[in-house]
């Protein structure tokens, strides 16, 4: 089959993927919330992080959501503007720059992603990002990893996911895609990498397998 026949598209998750933005996301989202009132225990941050807030939180109403989601970014874009890239994560795009590529985020494309991919000279990299403000549903459902690979004019065949959570994991799964799994392997993923600098030799085994079976 070939190279681009066995990794024909490349989407990357961004945060904890691209890079490492946990710990701001907690510090940023407790701090938000607590300014208004509404003091939040790990169970219920966790929760906030998978499902809509005002389901998560009795008495949170729409509009109060949104102006802590806009607290939120404002008090995270500094910091998150300064997180370093990925160890690696340079060699990783030069080795696949013949290689469709995206970002398919559940974090603010216009607001921190493209922001950042600019400041770190990225974002000749990545043909597509997609972000929370572009899909109805965010991952684990498939919605952002389809609208990505249509942008980016490919099929699901070769396409992969590379990301650090278990919606990452599920999102590809969903939308009949591979995945690689970075970090943990209790992820799942159809591959694992213990970090986004191994990606290279992974992937070129899938590379070799494929063009073994074709011969």
């Amino acid at each position: 089959m070939g190279f681009r026949g066995a990794v024909s598209a490349l989407l990357f998750d961004f945060d904890g993927t691209i890079t490492e933005t946990g710990p701001l996301w907690d510090h940023a989202i407790q701090q938000c919330f607590a300014a208004r009132g509404f003091e939040l225990d790990g169970l219920v941050l966790a929760a906030l992080l998978a499902e809509p807030w005002c389901d998560v939180i009795p008495g949170l109403s729409p509009s109060v959501a949104l102006a802590i989601e806009a607290d939120i970014v404002t008090a995270i874009r500094p910091a998150y503007l300064e997180c370093p890239p990925a160890p690696g994560l340079d060699v990783v795009l030069d080795h696949f720059d013949g290689v469709p590529k995206a970002i398919v985020t559940s974090s603010y494309r216009e607001e921190l992603v493209v922001p950042y991919l600019r400041r770190n000279d990225l974002e000749g990299h990545f043909a597509v990002v997609v972000g929370a403000e572009d899909t109805e549903f965010l991952k684990p459902h498939p919605e952002p990893v389809l609208l990505a690979l249509r942008r980016l004019k490919v099929s699901d065949q070769g396409a992969w996911l590379i990301g650090d959570s278990l919606a990452d994991i599920e999102a590809a799964r969903s939308a009949g895609i591979r995945s690689v799994g970075i970090g943990n392997p209790a992820i799942g993923g159809d591959l694992f990498a213990d970090s986004v600098q191994a990606l290279c030799s992974v992937l070129a085994s899938v590379v070799a397998e494929d063009v073994h079976t074709a011969q």
